[in-house]
């Protein structure tokens, strides 16, 4: 098995996990902006083993699929279980927060069967919000957080958890893909990166 991580895409995708599982790590410690900025760059590494792997010639299809489920994983992991975690670090593991990291990574398996099953429409559109766009969220409401201190956060979050979970599983069209949408990930996760991380943000 160890040889299929040989293989660009996958190797990429490896990398995604190895921010995925610091962003978990350092969400438990307390560091959530920094925590964030992993899960930011976890998700570009998504990104990047898609091109790849697309631009991958002599990839075989049973690499190509082992590297679809391992993609899939790396998936759940940082878009959903990560901001999971973070939203109960956060809140002291409290019960409400119990409820929504449960609901936010129930809906994100959810979605990622969804789409692993009927994938996108003849237009590239997919259905329901992805669940990147959670980064998104987690890093606006920090970096906001620093600029003005948000009032209740946790419980915003705990709200925000919700919402999101909802909207994953929702039957409206979304942008699946394509380099419109990456180059403006890679956009996002630049400028939620500075602003966590530069000192006037950071903690």
């Amino acid at each position: 098995m160890i040889r299929y991580l040989f293989d660009a895409a996958n190797a990429i995708t490896a990398l995604g996990l190895i921010f995925a599982m610091s962003a978990i790590y350092f969400a438990l410690v307390g560091r959530f902006e920094v925590s964030i900025c992993f899960g930011l760059w976890a998700l570009i590494a998504d990104d990047a083993d898609g091109m790849v792997a697309k631009s991958s010639i002599n990839r075989s299809a049973l690499t190509a699929q082992v590297g679809s489920a391992f993609d899939g994983l790396a998936d759940l992991v940082y878009a959903a279980v990560f901001p999971a975690v973070l939203i109960l670090s956060f809140n002291a593991f409290s019960i409400p927060a119990l409820l929504a990291a449960v609901c936010l990574v129930v809906s994100g398996a959810l979605r990622l069967s969804y789409f692993s099953t009927f994938g996108l429409d003849a237009n590239g559109f997919g259905r329901g919000l992805p669940l990147n766009n959670d980064l998104f969220v987690l890093a606006l409401l920090f970096a906001a957080n620093r600029i003005l201190p948000v009032e209740n956060l946790g419980t915003l979050l705990v709200g925000a958890a919700f919402l999101l979970s909802v909207l994953h599983l929702s039957h409206f069209r979304f942008p699946g893909t394509g380099n419109s949408l990456r180059l403006i990930n890679l956009v996002l996760a630049a400028i939620g990166s500075i602003a966590l991380l530069t000192p006037k943000f950071s903690s």
